[in-house]
């Protein structure tokens, strides 16, 4: 089990040392690092992220009101100098709250709980082989094998079929759609695209192919492409 994660710390030095610990640990997938929280929100938007490392006294923001803030925040783990904030970290249901300098033994672990916690959460979800989405005005079941890829257009989505040439218009937005595709089946390739990984006829550096149908990959998606095998 990869746990996707993203760092967040004002001090540079900090963030590399957390950086250099966390590069011992097989499972662990770090995404990118922030100096601040401003440009998080974008970031996790686009990205699906398991776990947050961050500090919590920060010049633009507080660590603790930065999650707040978030409507869904993913698992996050507080690092920090300052014992006074362990009461609302934890109200705040933060995984742990590590102090630096941090020793492998707690930054260990504070990894396991994480894994304990998703191994939970994906043993509670059963994975259905369809989805249900609102097409004017109805419900309608969708098997997932039926499907080809999914264009974002701001609040709707376009659902293209492999037996249908119309597709299928729904309200919605491709990270509410990356919520509830399974990640073994679908993967996100351009602020515009998710696609069926089964449906992938051939890759290049700029575009993949699903039958005809030849799509863009965003700069920011390569990253997946090269973690994908055909």
């Amino acid at each position: 089990m990869k746990i996707k994660c993203i760092l967040i710390d004002d001090e540079p030095f900090a963030l590399n040392i957390l950086e250099d610990d966390l590069l011992g640990f097989d499972n662990i997938e770090i995404l990118r690092k922030f100096n601040a929280p401003t440009d998080v929100n974008d970031f996790l938007k686009n990205h699906p992220v398991d776990l947050i490392f961050l500090d919590i006294q920060m010049p633009e923001k507080l660590g603790t009101q930065f999650i707040r803030e978030l409507e869904e925040p993913p698992l996050f783990i507080f690092t920090t100098a300052y014992h006074q904030y362990a009461v609302e970290g934890f109200e705040l249901n933060a995984v742990d709250y590590l102090l630096k300098p941090i020793s492998k033994e707690r930054l260990t672990s504070a990894i396991r709980k994480v894994e304990d916690i998703m191994m939970m959460r994906a043993k509670q979800l059963p994975v259905d082989d369809y989805i249900v989405v609102n097409v004017e005005y109805k419900k309608i079941k969708i098997l997932l094998n039926e499907i080809s890829y999914i264009e974002g257009l701001k609040d709707y989505v376009k659902i293209y079929l492999i037996n249908r040439d119309i597709p299928l218009l729904t309200r919605s937005n491709l990270r509410g759609m990356e919520k509830i595709l399974p990640k073994t089946d679908f993967l996100r390739i351009h602020n515009s695209f998710i696609v069926n990984k089964n449906r992938i006829e051939n890759v290049t550096q700029t575009k993949l192919t699903l039958s005809k149908t030849a799509l863009p990959i965003g700069k920011k998606y390569i990253r997946n492409i090269e973690l994908f095998h055909l």
